[in-house]
């Protein structure tokens, strides 16, 4: 679920159903897409699949936003598909609540499945080039997001890269202690990793300490260069040991206003060993569509908890 970092403004439903992918950062298929627009502006975008329970992975938005009206569009060139899955998130909705539905097959978007249907450009409509030009990528597909959260060095390379690590750094606060320095540098000159400081990353994300501290001084401003930070560590490291990253990523995520790659990070972090309080957190944004505008307040009661909490034992 994403909040809308800059408010986007749509005058027609073909503005609604073109600017879909730049909102979400990708081409939406077999999906069912929600956007709420509140005060004449797109507030809120959220997307589930239409083989899901649609009401159950959108409502959320509505409660988030119960004064906004909600735009349901179904992109999938199934029509049965699409109006049974709109048909099922209608009755979900709560009465009172101004709603639109409609169904978008790649050409041609419908209001009713008898409409012949309206032609709209899911390619090379204004908004996409409007995206391009702001250096927000706006990918083919959902499974392109996947992949950067793959790895991309090889098991003997990871193992290489730990022996060098492990010369160079006896305990672990040596390692923290890199890893703060490493931080630091990269906000100050974002830019590529090499394979041992992703891998000193990587240790240090197993503290804490660390982690909390990474992860408690991200915020809106630096969001986007955590993000590519935290990439290149789940990059460069064995996927079970990735968890601490993967959080980071997500959580950056989250702050630039990517709630694709916040689930897909989540989505990597099922069944692999991760900091359960910070995965919980980051479940908790996803599900209860928390805007990012909120993160300065929750971040204080996190601090706050955590120094009543004291010093971890382990």
């Amino acid at each position: 679920m994403t909040e809308a970092l800059e408010r986007t403004t749509v005058t027609t439903l073909t503005d609604l159903v073109e600017v879909v992918p730049s909102l979400l950062g990708f081409h939406a298929t077999d999906s069912i897409v929600l956007l709420a627009i509140q005060d004449g502006y797109v507030q809120l975008t959220a997307r589930t699949d239409l083989v899901d329970v649609p009401g159950r992975g959108l409502s959320a938005a509505w409660r988030r936003m119960p004064r906004a009206q909600l735009v349901l569009i179904a992109y999938t060139r199934d029509p049965g598909l699409a109006w049974s899955g709109l048909d099922e998130v209608d009755q979900a909705i709560p009465d009172g609540t101004q709603r639109i539905l409609l169904h978008a097959d790649g050409e041609r978007w419908f209001e009713h499945p008898d409409d012949v249907g309206t032609p709209y450009d899911a390619w090379g409509s204004v908004h996409l080039a409007e995206a391009a030009y702001a250096g927000r990528p706006v990918r083919t597909s959902r499974e392109e997001l996947y992949l950067l959260v793959e790895p991309r060095r090889t098991p003997g390379e990871v193992t290489a890269s730990l022996d060098r690590v492990a010369e160079r750094a006896c305990v672990m606060s040596d390692v923290v202690g890199e890893a703060l320095a490493l931080l630091e540098g990269h906000d100050d000159q974002p830019g590529d990793l090499d394979i041992d400081d992703a891998t000193i990353l990587c240790l240090a994300s197993h503290d804490e300490g660390f982690l909390d501290a990474a992860l408690l001084s991200t915020d809106r401003g630096n969001a986007a260069t955590r993000l590519s930070l935290w990439l290149q560590v789940v990059g460069a490291s064995v996927p079970n040991c990735a968890g601490g990253a993967l959080v980071g990523a997500g959580l950056a995520a989250w702050l630039t206003g990517d709630g694709a790659l916040q689930s897909v990070c989540l989505e990597a972090l099922e069944g692999r060993p991760g900091p359960a309080l910070w995965v919980g957190l980051l479940e908790a944004l996803n599900r209860d569509a928390v805007p990012p505008a909120e993160w300065d307040a929750l971040c204080a009661d996190l601090l706050e908890a955590r120094m009543e909490q004291g010093p971890s034992s382990s």
